[in-house]
């Protein structure tokens, strides 16, 4: 038995010494290699959104927000959204978003009802402007398509640049892995904000590790007003990074700018409110929120919060990412792989903040943590560029 022990180490040994002897030959051509896959998979990520897209009910409330005018009727707006998602999707998938559930069928039976809704809607400003923008240049299918596929795109991009300045390119098939365990084709795909909003906050990132000031600032605010919810992961990281001894003004430009602006874009959104939402996004889609003003209730709280973990734990991958990040971050400094201040303020953040949104508002869908989790994951994957698999004395 020893005699084989023996054996089957010595084989793992020569094995690990040349993977190791073919990353030394190949290191010239690491770094453009890594790059040509980036790029490869950005290019695929984005053809595959673009062709086959995923059709999400909130499509039909979006396009209605974006076209509210004065002057524009509730039955109009109720025409122009359905009207616009019959002619340009499937007849299966238009059937889907209709007739699926009780809730979609009153929503197309019901102008009023569907009116009602698009307090939930209008608060993310920035993607609801961006798509009445581009409508004046394209059609407003084609529209809420553009703002999902550039931005993927740009993600891409920004996640290609975020490993050549750590000058980690040769380890991009792990950022590839990061970006399939984050659900990143899925989130390419959705006609909703999470993409638009993605890119801006992984940009601002990256100019934030960079100590690029005006650019974090400037990002990151742009992120929030894609997607409001993101303001508590500003308002976590500028206090981390205070605490790291790393502060940084444009997280706190973009943080103090966005929690003034906050109460104006709910009111003016006409926003039902923190209560209203949870209830209705975790407990009941009601039909109609006119006149709907459920008690606050403990025990409806709790068991929302108990039914998104159930659901992310068997449904969704985001807890996996986590998980899998959190225990790789604790190996990595137990084996003295170094990080920066700002990284650290990084990584810090994302685990309380994703446990702080959770706390307040949980959401079980990976996309909507899909930004924090590649933030996360590319400065774990930067710290390991200098990594060696196979100890130098056995190597030799």
């Amino acid at each position: 038995m020893v005699g084989a022990g023996r054996i089957v180490e010595d084989i793992t040994v020569r094995l690990l010494a040349t993977a190791e002897w073919l990353t030394r030959r190949a290191g010239a051509f690491s770094a453009p290699l890594g790059l040509a896959i980036m790029l490869a998979f950005t290019a695929t990520v984005a053809v595959v959104a673009w062709v086959f897209p995923v059709h999400n009910w909130d499509m039909l409330a979006y396009l209605a927000a974006a076209h509210e005018a004065p002057g524009v009727s509730v039955e109009a707006l109720h025409a122009h959204a359905y009207d616009t998602v019959r002619q340009n999707v499937p007849a299966g998938d238009f059937l889907v978003l209709t007739q699926d559930r009780d809730y979609r069928i009153a929503q197309q039976a019901d102008p009023a009802a569907f009116h009602s809704m698009l307090g939930f809607y209008r608060v993310k400003v920035l993607y609801v402007e961006a798509t009445r923008w581009l409508s004046g240049l394209v059609d407003p299918y084609t529209a809420l398509r553009l703002l999902a596929v550039v931005p993927a795109f740009a993600i891409g991009i920004a996640m290609t640049l975020w490993l050549a300045r750590e000058r980690a390119l040769h380890l991009a098939p792990l950022a590839l892995a990061l970006a399939m365990a984050a659900q990143f084709g899925e989130v390419a795909r959705q006609t909703t904000p999470d993409a638009l909003s993605a890119m801006f906050l992984i940009g601002g990132m990256l100019a934030f590790l960079a100590r690029r000031e005006a650019l974090t600032a400037g990002l990151l605010l742009l992120a929030f007003l894609a997607r409001p919810d993101h303001l508590a992961y500003l308002g976590v990281l500028m206090v981390v990074a205070l605490f790291a001894r790393s502060f940084s003004w444009g997280v706190t430009a973009a943080f103090l700018a966005g929690l003034i602006a906050y109460g104006p874009m709910t009111m003016g959104a006409d926003h039902p409110g923190w209560w209203v939402h949870y209830w209705f996004t975790n407990v009941e889609y009601v039909p109609t929120l006119v006149g709907f003003d459920p008690e606050f209730s403990i025990a409806v709280y709790l068991d929302a919060q108990v039914r998104v973990l159930v659901r992310s734990l068997v449904e969704q991958s985001w807890l996996a990412v986590l998980i899998v990040g959190g225990f790789a971050w604790w190996q990595m400094a137990l084996r003295g792989i170094a990080f920066s201040r700002r990284q650290t303020a990084v990584l810090a953040t994302t685990m309380l903040a994703i446990g702080a949104k959770t706390v307040v508002f949980p959401l079980y869908d990976t996309r909507f943590h899909f930004a924090y989790l590649v933030v996360f994951g590319l400065v774990l994957i930067g710290a390991l560029r200098d990594l060696r698999f196979v100890p130098a004395a056995i190597a030799r």
